[in-house]
């Protein structure tokens, strides 16, 4: 019997993983390629493309199709996007016209606001990888008093995009939890698989740096290294580095971190850092960051929120300021037993999350793979909504 074979799709580009939502991407499909499923990728470029881009995922995935992004509309809504806004009626066009030539045995969507590519597909498993919750995402963003960006819309309307799955994936229980009060598709968890790189690839060497902190330029992150550095101070004793594009912001910094900036190889950040630290306040999703570090090896101080989706028990990675965070860093630089204490709840709780994520990917397949036989079609209430507001390759083929 042949593998199944199933199209990915997504606005943002799978290579290279630098940034949360690539490293979700290309992740979860390494590991359903690695139980049998053949994996196709449609990108839609809303972030551009250049040919290294290009050859990576023409390396990576079974078959490589892009599209080039159109201009945005202006916003269905004064205060909001349209659920269909970022998803143009000829990008619908060219799916269906892919579909009815493969037959792919599922169809998935990175993103609810993508979802418009699913209407008129049949014959398909339809699944969404929400990889966040984006209903009155606008609203988290001014309560943390940041200014909103990227995507967010109603819940009515995130609603209206969640009903067009048969499936539907929440990156983390809480926000799987959120999704089943709001609608009556099905609903599962499926975390961010990492393989263990302390085992295997990544060799680190001796620290150079105590501390270390890598992200992107998101108004998140940046407020939360500000307010670590704040927290250390200009005389706080505190030996630690920045890295990623966030540095392209040009930060005003106090405490005189060492600056390593973007880096082509993650190895290059968490070879020369002893412990990373996430002090993030606030946001949704899952904190990548923080599975990335332990799939590394390395100790995590973090926030509440930088460890929320995962089963985290440790005092130090259940804080609740940058203060906080500041204080058990200086405990870190001076208490071995803390640090090898430390240290073994991170790889324990890294262990402990990869069995559960497994599991997750695992179930997804045996789903994908009865579809693909015919066995499984659930019937799913199409316009049911049970809440209208809840809780917060080888080959190129352009279109």
């Amino acid at each position: 019997m042949r593998s199944p074979r199933v199209l990915v799709i997504s606005p943002i580009p799978s290579h290279p993983a630098d940034q949360g939502n690539s490293a979700r991407i290309q992740a979860l499909a390494a590991e359903l390629m690695s139980r049998g499923l053949v994996l196709e990728f449609f990108y839609y470029g809303m972030e551009g493309l250049s040919e290294a881009q290009r050859t990576d995922m023409q390396a990576f995935w079974a078959d490589f199709h892009f599209m080039a992004s159109l201009p945005l509309p202006d916003p269905k809504f004064g205060h909001c996007w349209g659920i269909d806004d970022w998803c143009p009626a000829a990008l619908c066009d060219a799916v269906r016209a892919l579909h009815e030539t493969r037959h792919y045995d599922a169809v998935l969507v990175n993103y609810v606001w993508m979802s418009r590519v699913l209407v008129d597909l049949r014959d398909t498993f339809r699944i969404i990888d929400t990889h966040d919750i984006f209903g009155e995402r606008n609203l988290v963003a001014l309560r943390e008093g940041l200014e909103p960006r990227w995507f967010f819309t109603t819940i009515r309307q995130e609603n209206d995009g969640f009903l067009r799955a048969d499936l539907l994936i929440g990156i983390q229980d809480y926000e799987a939890q959120c999704i089943r009060e709001r609608v009556a598709v099905e609903t599962i968890t499926i975390g961010h698989c990492l393989s263990p790189f302390f085992l295997s690839s990544f060799a680190g060497g001796r620290p150079l740096v105590s501390f270390g902190y890598i992200g992107s330029s998101n108004p998140w992150n940046v407020r939360c290294v500000l307010a670590l550095d704040a927290a250390i101070g200009r005389d706080g004793g505190i030996d630690w580095m920045l890295a990623g594009s966030l540095l392209r912001k040009q930060l005003r910094l106090v405490s005189a971190p060492h600056l390593l900036g973007f880096v082509a190889k993650l190895e290059d950040f968490y070879g020369v850092i002893d412990c990373v630290i996430n002090p993030m306040m606030g946001g949704t999703g899952l904190k990548i960051k923080t599975v990335e570090a332990l799939a590394f090896g390395k100790p995590v101080i973090g926030t509440i929120d930088a460890f929320q989706g995962l089963p985290a028990t440790h005092p130090a990675q259940q804080l609740r300021s940058a203060e906080e965070c500041a204080d058990v860093m200086r405990r870190y630089q001076a208490d071995d037993a803390f640090r090898g204490e430390l240290k073994l709840a991170s790889r324990m709780l890294y262990f402990e999350y990869m069995i559960k994520v497994g599991g997750e990917i695992t179930s997804l397949a045996d789903r994908i793979l009865q579809a693909s036989r015919g066995k499984v079609r659930e019937a799913v209430p199409r316009a049911s909504v049970v809440k209208r507001s809840g809780a917060g390759a080888r080959r190129k083929r352009e279109l």
